[in-house]
């Protein structure tokens, strides 16, 4: 999943389908805690500033 994300966001399928550059949230029900690593993997930096803002504010990093 990681690597499809990168790569739906390399070619600019993402933006060009959804009108601009959103986030992919990663995710397993299986291994909680991961989402953190697997979405900050998946994603270019910028795109995931309020999703890291908010893990810490619940007190998940």
């Amino acid at each position: 999943m990681i690597d499809l994300a990168r790569h739906l966001h390399a070619d600019g399928v993402i933006e060009r389908v959804l009108g601009r550059p959103l986030p992919v949230v990663v995710f397993d029900m299986a291994r909680p805690g991961w989402e953190a690593h697997a979405t900050e993997a998946a994603n270019p930096p910028e795109l995931i500033v309020d999703f890291k803002a908010w893990l810490q504010a619940v007190g998940e990093v």
